[in-house]
């Protein structure tokens, strides 16, 4: 039996340093090697070969494998019960083991004896065991024989430590170590415990990895503290064995305050540790923790860990690899690898700690939400509670809450979650079904930052994650834009429209989950509607568009559907759809072949497309003047922000200018004749005007034709074959029509500068007395008028503003001060006629069931008066639904005299005090003054000097 006394270290590793330096001095002995026979049974006649074969193994010479006769245990009890029935024992251990040693000293039948058995005899083989082991594993599960089998390895070991690997690949250290793992029963463990530890302490660096991982498969509980206090001191001493000792120290049983202390060790070397070293430390760290000390070791880790430092750099070299030989762009990509999978492994382990203990995942987040400020943040706080999200179900409703107020605090900025994406994005790849619900869950908030956060989820996970994962981003924005949410239709339509741009391929792939939503534009708004077609078309019409057609039959299937409706905002539909997509069909093919042709253009075959495509519009509309306006309005917004083809926008040019001419201008010489309440004259012109070249804008007569036709939504006359223009859509046909004019010729509007001079067909609109003798229709009729005077002007004004000619500045400023004073006359004719609805100036969904709001004057003077229920009548048409508009509801808004309203006329048309009306009420019946007319207004004297002297006006 070897002795159970412990040596001194340094004595024993003296010892056994002095053992090793002689064994590499003195040659094996080849003696018995020389007269073995290869492959056949070892015939020596010694106590321990002849019990082997009597107990079922039989020894064999060469390279051959020893054979197992019989089942491992009844071999191991055999021998055992040989042993110690033997007349000699327990003096025949001695020889056993002697017999032993001397077998071994060749290096042949030595390694055999390290080596798995050969079974003879499958069938009766242990049902539990599936391999067989060696002869010195079953001679350790003896009681009897271990000690002593243990003192010979440990002997033998040293004279193969500083020998290389064998020819057949065999390391004979691991293999001899490997013999004392999982042992069922250890007779002297601290024995075993302190040779293994003086045997660590003389071994190559190399194998003192080895034998360090090896410690937990050998060792028994209760040998764990002692050993785990030498490790912590080898640690001390040696820092190249960090991650082997810290591997052992997380799986033994050890003292709180020894764990502790060693933590506090590797935690100060963090910033310092190597990427391959990182996972090992942190499991080690995150083994050590307990709940009273878990908060305080997280928040410390956090701060200290900087995972970035890793990656970074490894990314960074990477895409310079590119610019690069073959060879070396190679071994740059297969280090990032290796820098990955470390990377990957470290989340691995943080992954199961979360998940598994709730005390770290709870500290962790509490060790975030501590964070008070932006710079505090870091890149990996946001990816651990994205993965704490994905990992342990019960802290999601504390992560969200934490990121809310993170967010509504503004420590998350958009530029700290891009850095997650781009640095952690093959480790979040994993969990992106987390990452969907999340941004699900934050799109249901009423806080704009909150939702645009969930926004930015979507959109970087579309971005940097695969295929099937982009797949499920956009379902989920679907699904968000049927909501009927307006908030979430708006913010995802936003990010469809964003990653069509940015990833334009992968959007052409999940194509058919967008075109689905064309199904639910009865809930959307114009602008959302607006949004969804350019969308599609950007998809249906790009470089690639063969494979998109079904997009585009379908597209257009809903447009004439949609074109063909009775039913206004159908109508409105298949306009706003009709229009982006035709704007889409001409700016993809210019922008496409300017790139290799400088200014190329449209094909013919293209151009027909969009052209017909417009006269289907076009014709669709004419018979409704709200159609109209609205295509000519949606007509003009894509002009202004696309870049049309050249031929196309001729095509335009030259249709609308000749439209525009027959519908709306005169000749001033030719007074309109018919029985008009009024007197027709020509006012506001800028110049005088012979009676033979000049031109008016034929405003009065037209309005007299809508007003007082019987049909007052579908303007036409009593004779089929006659068609009148609706006066509505005077300030949005010029619009579009100065727009062409100011793209085709680089902002000269010279081709159409006479509108800016020209009079308009009136009649004199200050009210006088005469007011007072009007009927309610009359007083309706003026100021309609006016309205549309105004909206004229307004229009000419955004046209004209930009126009460098003094001339033409001073003409403006003239137009401006037309506005002021027709916008006073305007405001005496309203403060008589409380009940009047303007004609519209806006013609989407969004303004069509506005109704201004009266005065608080007059709302309180009508109440005082008993008329409630005429003021009901009049609030009643601003709730009307716009999409259930019929020709009765048109009629009654524009028509006063449909409407008892004779009280009100005594009222306001006697000699009572006036009350008045402010024009902010009926801000939506005004066309929208461009930003740039504001600029004209500094050069205001300069302009009236030019006027006063050149042109001779007032």
């Amino acid at each position: 039996m070897v002795s159970k006394g412990r040596l001194s270290k340094s004595k024993d590793k003296k010892n056994l340093t002095e053992d090793a330096s002689k064994a590499r001095k003195r040659p094996l002995s080849r003696k018995t090697k020389e007269s073995h026979v290869p492959n056949e049974a070892e015939e020596n006649d010694s106590v321990f070969v002849r019990l082997l074969k009597t107990s079922g193994i039989i020894l064999r010479t060469g390279e051959s494998q020893n054979q197992l006769a019989v089942d491992q245990v009844v071999f191991q009890k055999k021998l055992f019960q040989t042993l110690r029935k033997h007349p000699s024992y327990p003096k025949v251990i001695e020889e056993f083991i002697s017999g032993l040693e001397s077998y071994i000293e060749d290096q042949d039948s030595f390694r055999n004896c390290l080596l798995s058995c050969e079974r003879l005899q499958d069938e009766e083989a242990s049902i539990n065991t599936s391999y067989s082991k060696s002869l010195i594993k079953l001679l350790l599960g003896i009681d009897i024989l271990q000690p002593a089998i243990i003192k010979t390895l440990f002997e033998k070991l040293p004279e193969f430590l500083f020998e290389n690997t064998n020819s057949d690949g065999i390391n004979m250290p691991r293999l001899i170590i490997s013999q004392l793992k999982w042992l069922d029963r250890v007779v002297d463990g601290k024995d075993l415990s302190t040779k293994i530890m003086q045997l660590i302490s003389i071994a190559p660096v190399y194998l003192q990895h080895d034998f360090i991982t090896s410690l937990p498969e050998i060792l028994g509980d209760s040998e764990h503290a002692d050993v785990g206090k030498e490790l912590s001191d080898l640690l001390m001493e040696n820092t190249s064995l960090t991650v082997p000792i810290l591997d052992v120290l997380s799986s033994l049983r050890l003292d709180s305050n020894l764990l502790s202390k060693v933590r506090q060790l590797v935690m100060g070397k963090l910033s310092s540790v190597k990427l391959n070293d990182l996972p090992v430390i942190i499991k080690f760290i995150l083994h050590s923790i307990t709940a009273t000390d878990a908060l305080e070791v997280i928040s410390e880790l956090r701060e200290r860990l900087d995972v970035e430092h890793f990656i970074l750099p490894s990314r960074f070299l990477a895409s310079q690899s590119t610019l690069k030989s073959k060879g070396r762009a190679s071994s740059s990509g297969h280090q990032e690898s290796s820098d990955q999978d470390c990377i990957t492994l470290l989340f691995d382990i943080i992954k199961s700690a979360v998940r598994y203990e709730k005390t770290i995942s709870e500290a962790w987040i509490k060790a975030i939400e501590s964070t008070a400020s932006v710079s505090e943040l870091k890149i990996f706080d946001l990816a651990m509670l994205l993965l704490i999200h994905s990992t342990n179900p019960q802290t999601k409703k504390y992560i969200e809450r934490v990121l809310r107020n993170k967010i509504r605090s503004g420590c998350v900025e958009e530029q700290l979650l891009r850095g997650t994406f781009y640095i952690h994005h093959l480790v979040l790849k994993d969990v992106c079904p987390s990452i969907l619900l999340l941004a699900q869950s934050l799109f249901h908030s009423v806080d704009q930052r909150i939702i645009s956060f969930g926004s930015l989820l979507y959109k970087y996970a579309f971005k940097f994650f695969d295929t099937y994962c982009q797949q499920e981003v956009v379902g989920a924005l679907v699904t968000h834009v049927c909501s009927g949410n307006e908030t979430e239709v708006d913010t995802a339509l936003d990010l469809l429209l964003e990653l069509v741009v940015l990833k334009p391929s992968a959007m052409r792939l999940n194509a058919v989950f967008v075109k689905s939503i064309l199904d639910y534009l009865d809930n959307m708004s114009p602008q959302q509607i607006r949004k969804l077609f350019y969308i599609l078309s950007t998809l249906a019409f790009s470089k690639q568009h063969e494979a998109s057609s079904h997009i585009q039959d379908d597209m257009h299937l809903v447009i004439r559907k949609q074109l063909s409706s009775t039913i206004f905002r159908y109508k409105l539909i298949g306009i706003i759809g009709a229009v982006t997509m035709a704007g889409i069909m001409a700016a993809d093919r210019s922008e496409s072949a300017s790139s290799t042709q400088g200014r190329a253009d449209l094909s013919n075959e293209q151009c027909t497309q969009v052209t017909s495509l417009l006269q289907l519009v076009h014709s669709c509309s004419e018979q409704s003047p709200w159609a109209s306006a609205l295509y000519y309005d949606e007509f003009a917004n894509l002009i202004q922000g696309e870049k049309l083809a050249p031929k196309a926008l001729e095509w335009v040019r030259e249709t609308i200018f000749n439209d525009f001419q027959d519908a709306f201008v005169v000749d001033c010489c030719v007074v309109p004749e018919g029985d008009f309440p009024f007197p027709v004259k020509a006012l506001y012109g800028l110049e005088e005007y012979n009676t033979r070249d000049g031109i008016a804008v034929n405003l009065l007569p037209l309005l007299f034709s809508q007003d007082f036709a019987r049909d007052g939504d579908q303007i036409a006359s009593q004779q089929s074959s006659q068609k009148l223009v609706s006066p509505l859509c005077l300030a949005p046909y010029f619009r579009l029509l100065r727009l062409c004019v100011d793209r085709q010729h680089n902002g000269n509007l010279e081709e159409i500068d006479g509108l800016l001079d020209c009079p308009i067909f009136l009649t004199d609109l200050e009210p006088g007395e005469s007011v007072e003798s009007m009927s309610a229709k009359e007083r309706s009729f003026m100021c309609s008028l006016i309205f549309l005077t105004l909206n004229w002007f307004r229009e000419v004004v955004n046209a004209f503003c930009s126009q460098t000619s003094p001339e033409m500045k001073g003409k403006v400023l003239t137009r401006l001060k037309h506005i002021v004073e027709l916008q006073k006359i305007l405001e005496k004719y309203i403060v008589v006629t409380p009940d009047y609805v303007p004609p519209l100036a806006n013609f989407d969904l969004e303004t069509l069931h506005i109704t201004p709001h009266t005065s608080t004057a007059i709302s309180t003077k009508i109440r005082k008066k008993g008329k409630m229920g005429r003021k009901r009548k009049a609030d009643g048409s601003k709730t009307s639904s716009p999409d259930t508009l019929s020709k009765e509801d048109y009629s009654e808004r524009h028509d006063p005299t449909l409407c008892d309203r004779s009280q009100l006329d005594k009222e306001f048309t006697g000699k009572e005090e006036k009350t008045s009306v402010s024009l902010q009420n009926y801000r939506a019946f005004f066309r929208e003054l461009d930003m740039e007319v504001f600029s004209i207004l500094h050069c205001g004297l300069v302009t009236k000097f030019i006027l006063d002297t050149e042109m001779h006006t007032e």
